[in-house]
């Protein structure tokens, strides 16, 4: 019986066909057919299927034509099989990490924008901060929303910031926040705020208002 390349040589010039015909027919070089005649190279599974179709023999006969040389010719295939298999696998994965990736930066992106403490507290685009504020003079409730600015230029953000009691000196406040998340507050006199801070924390307490005061926060991704 002969071996693959005999018998794909024998089946074109069955079909009158040239090697640079057939290789027309399947998208490839006439040196590739050659190799393949020559038996110095095997067709892949795919291209086996389509030499079957356009030399009119079937795939079983071709990987059957003789038994010393079907052994490399099914191993290559069975090759290229778990190689498509293993390449799908990691097609997969990498495309569910890259969704997982893209649904964590819109979760850390829109947690940010709305204020959700818990979602700041975890963010790895965040910083921890250091911002001062100044608190109402007649306080009636522990947990006060007030603006803590975090630089001498303005920037900072309306935060709920949880307080103690505190007297007509010490009624500013040093807060730590990542984001919306307030990590710590200590109560501070307006003298022990540094000078350049003292201006942005200001003297008088007042409210959050949308239209006066726009966006709740100076909102950047990476702060």
């Amino acid at each position: 019986m002969m071996d693959l390349g005999s018998q794909l040589k024998r089946q074109r010039e069955q079909q009158h066909l040239t090697q640079q015909g057939l290789a027309d027919q399947l998208h490839v070089t006439r040196q590739t057919v050659s190799r393949w005649e020559n038996g110095n190279t095997y067709p892949n599974l795919d291209t086996l299927v389509e030499l079957s179709e356009c030399l009119a023999i079937s795939l079983d006969k071709l990987l059957k034509s003789d038994q010393p040389k079907t052994v490399p010719v099914v191993q290559k295939i069975s090759r290229d099989v778990r190689l498509k298999r293993r390449y799908r696998r990691w097609l997969i994965g990498i495309g569910v990490g890259v969704a997982v990736i893209l649904a964590l930066l819109a979760t850390f992106s829109w947690g940010h924008r709305q204020q959700v403490a818990i979602i700041d507290r975890v963010n790895p685009f965040l910083r921890t901060q250091q911002g001062y504020t100044v608190l109402p003079a007649h306080q009636t409730k522990l947990t006060v929303d007030t603006f803590v600015a975090d630089d001498p230029f303005g920037s900072g953000s309306w935060l709920h910031v949880t307080t103690g009691q505190h007297g007509s000196t010490n009624r500013w406040a040093l807060v730590r926040h990542r984001g919306a998340y307030v990590s710590g507050v200590r109560l501070v006199t307006q003298h022990q705020i540094p000078l350049p801070m003292r201006e942005q924390a200001g003297r008088v307490y007042l409210k959050y208002s949308p239209r006066a005061d726009g966006p709740r926060s100076s909102w950047r991704f990476w702060n």
